[in-house]
């Protein structure tokens, strides 16, 4: 028999596109919680919506009866991607500049910072990883970037493009006063950022504050790699 689900917030718009995707894979959608097997809902969502007496998957939160399909290797690389594109969506969308021959900062070598590296290198042969641990920063080299520590980061730098995957503050008051002040800042980085707001507006710099990028840029494939993931989390933990 067919696993029935309920959808009971959908201000996630990747939970929309998540639930069609998973009408396609056989699963029923109903209305009311007594007639499922368990419920679907998006990333951060509101803790009331989590009083449930049947299984739910959600993102990125911690709870008795909650699966967090944002722990899944997965799903966590595919988004890694989809975050990537769309973090050069924004750089385009709000630079006089191009990114063509541009001088690229990311920090962080994570899985976003490491697709970010892919998805830029056809545009410029200048980018720079800046990482904590050394064993990151020569495997940007290998993979053909130039990489600094974050004491670097002090120094007055020439980037035109700066992308911050760091969730924790790395460009504070001493960082940001040594950027030029037509780069263009990037921060991927979870809730409360990498980035000192307060300062980079003293600094005449233009930050963009890009979380949540695939269900803002790319809510459709998105959804669809939620589903994916909640199938394969269904097969392997709750039947």
């Amino acid at each position: 028999m067919s696993k029935r689900f309920i959808t009971p917030d959908l201000s996630d718009k990747r939970i929309m596109f998540a639930s069609r995707y998973l009408q396609e894979m056989g699963y029923i959608k109903v209305k009311n919680e007594k007639s499922a097997d368990f419920v679907l809902l998006g990333v951060n969502p509101n803790a009331e919506l989590l009083n449930f007496d049947i299984p739910c998957f959600a993102g990125n939160i911690s709870a008795n009866g909650v699966y967090d399909y944002t722990k899944d290797e997965s799903f966590a690389l595919e988004n890694a991607y989809l975050t990537a594109e769309g973090a050069l969506a924004n750089a385009i969308d709000n630079s006089e500049n191009s990114l063509i021959n541009s001088s690229v900062l990311i920090t962080g070598y994570g899985r976003i910072a490491k697709a970010l590296q892919r998805y830029i290198a056809p545009f410029t042969n200048d980018i720079t990883i800046c990482a904590r641990k050394e064993n990151d920063r020569l495997a940007a080299e290998i993979n053909g970037a130039k990489s600094c520590s974050f004491e670097d980061l002090k120094i007055n730098n020439k980037y035109d493009f700066a992308f911050n995957t760091v969730p924790h503050p790395v460009f504070n008051e001493a960082e940001l006063a040594a950027f030029n002040s037509n780069c263009i800042i990037i921060d991927l980085a979870s809730f409360p950022g990498g980035v000192d707001v307060h300062f980079a507006k003293h600094f005449g710099l233009k930050l963009i504050i890009a979380r949540g990028i695939p269900a803002k840029c790319s809510p459709e494939s998105a959804g669809k790699v939620v589903a994916r993931t909640v199938d394969k989390m269904i097969r392997e933990v709750i039947v």
